[in-house]
């Protein structure tokens, strides 16, 4: 009965030890492992600006709410509301309060956002 105790307590040693050195040398391939150097960046397409005159086409990222917010010259939203899929021309373009809009009739302008390039 001691002699089982003596021979758990050295396997139990053992093995405890061993796993450290195992944790160890892991930490040390580590820190030691030498990446290989990147390559140059690749600059990412970016969305078109939108000019005078350009065709605009509305999208919407919320697929629940399938309409878009209509906003006044001083870039406030009014009550109405524009459709996803919609197409117009842009007869304006401006920046108000760091908000991009475009005008599609007299009174209507949307947000760059809500917009693309057709």
């Amino acid at each position: 009965m001691l002699e089982s105790r003596k021979v758990l307590k050295v396997v139990s040693s053992l093995v405890i030890g061993l796993s450290l050195v195992g944790i160890c040398t892991c930490g040390v391939q580590a820190t030691s492992f030498n990446a290989s150097k990147l390559g140059t960046a690749e600059v990412a397409p970016t969305r078109p600006s939108i000019k005078k005159g350009d065709k605009i086409f509305v999208v919407v990222k919320d697929t629940k709410n399938q309409k878009v917010a209509v906003y006044n010259k001083n870039a406030k939203k009014t009550g109405k509301k524009v459709a996803m899929g919609s197409t117009y021309t842009a007869k304006a373009v401006k920046k108000v309060n760091k908000k991009k809009i475009i005008r599609i009739s007299k009174k209507q302008w949307l947000n760059s956002k809500d917009v693309v390039k057709n």
